[in-house]
């Protein structure tokens, strides 16, 4: 996790990459910024399985 208030690099280096809202989640090959349950539920089979 970064926090980009502490950390103004990573915010720059995120709106290189085009995300413009926060949250930013990085999952693998999943990226997607903004507050998405939706994706965030997709996560979870597979976080519950690594973490078993």
């Amino acid at each position: 996790m970064v926090n980009v208030d502490q950390q103004p690099d990573a915010a720059d280096t995120l709106r290189e990459q085009g995300f413009r809202q926060l949250p930013v989640v990085i999952a693998g090959e999943l990226r997607w910024s903004g507050f998405r349950p939706d994706m965030i539920n997709r996560l979870r089979p597979s976080f519950t399985a690594a973490s078993a």
